[in-house]
């Protein structure tokens, strides 16, 4: 496996954000009892060249979609049991730079372009479909993506940043409905869709997340500021529980935050081991309960899962 090195100077500064983060995380009264085990780390591709800090995920039950932002390309895996294969590369612009990806259900592949703020299409044989164009919207269609997601019934749910809402189309990109952000808050970084087509949304200055039920209008808090548990919350992710899980970037880690919006703590550290983390980017779950992260300063995806406290499960990467 390649070797992960860095100047001694960012060792230091990360040393000293994740000691923040461990510190500022004492356990937390209703604490979730699940703990990750890690399972292996994906470094290469099918002809053996490396990640470049990838950013992007989106999984399914057997399959792993890496948006590999450093060699501004999609990458696609099968996994089976504890193996992974590499199947192929899905071609992209020469300038692109993938920072989120999403699958639906046909396995037609979304990718937002960091750059641009464009959302290519991509089918599930490799062909390339254009950019996602809203249709129908009735305000201003300049839209800027700071991330999206796709619900089971493939809606797509855009966080525009731009126009200052949640923008949900249907499949074929036409409009249903819009969510206005909430009239104060620091900088909203992702968002993700429950079973129930619940939309969360995560302010990652203030350490927020935002929620509003299916068919709502307005946004309200969801949880208190966690400020005092991570140090800049970037991306979540909402498992088949309910449960979300949010990646605190700087600190090395994710942080776990329940049905009712109570903080369950932390899990994963800092590190450039197996199961450590160094800036972190997005979290995928299955509906089967795998986690894969995408360990960006690693430069690979790390696979964990999830099992109770005290059994096999738990051998490895919850500190």
């Amino acid at each position: 496996m390649p070797s992960i090195g860095s100047r001694a100077s960012t060792r230091a500064l990360a040393g000293i954000a994740a000691l923040a983060a461990i510190l500022g995380s004492g356990p937390a009264v209703g604490a979730d009892k699940s703990r990750l085990k890690w399972v292996r780390s994906i470094y290469i591709d099918a002809q053996g060249g490396g990640l470049k800090h990838p950013e992007g995920l989106a999984c399914g039950n057997d399959y792993l979609v890496v948006a590999d932002t450093g060699n501004r390309r999609l990458l696609r895996f099968s996994y089976q049991g504890d193996s992974v294969t590499a199947e192929g590369e899905f071609p992209l612009p020469p300038k692109s730079s993938p920072i989120r990806v999403q699958v639906n259900s046909k396995g037609d592949i979304y990718a937002l372009d960091g750059r641009e703020r464009r959302i290519a299409v991509i089918s599930a044989t490799g062909e390339d479909k254009g950019a996602l164009k809203p249709k129908g919207v009735p305000f201003s269609t300049q839209m800027v993506a700071k991330s999206f997601a796709i619900a089971r019934n493939d809606d797509i749910y855009i966080l525009d940043v731009f126009s200052g809402h949640v923008l949900v189309l249907d499949a074929a990109g036409q409009y249903l409905r819009h969510v206005r952000f909430p009239k104060t808050y620091g900088f909203f970084s992702d968002l993700a869709v429950d079973q129930q087509e619940a939309i969360f949304i995560l302010d990652g200055v203030e350490a927020v997340v935002y929620s509003v039920a299916r068919g709502g209008d307005s946004f309200s808090p969801f949880t208190e500021s966690m400020k005092d548990t991570m140090n800049f919350p970037t991306s979540l992710s909402v498992d088949g529980r309910g449960i979300l899980y949010l990646v605190d970037q700087y600190g090395g880690g994710l942080a776990v935050v329940g049905r009712d919006g109570e903080f369950l703590g932390r899990k994963l550290r800092m590190g450039w081991n197996e199961s450590g983390l160094f800036y972190p980017s997005e979290i995928c779950i299955s509906r089967n309960g795998n986690f894969f992260i995408a360990d960006r300063n690693n430069s690979r995806v790390q696979w964990f899962t999830i099992g109770e406290r005290g059994s096999d499960a738990g051998s490895e990467g919850d500190r």
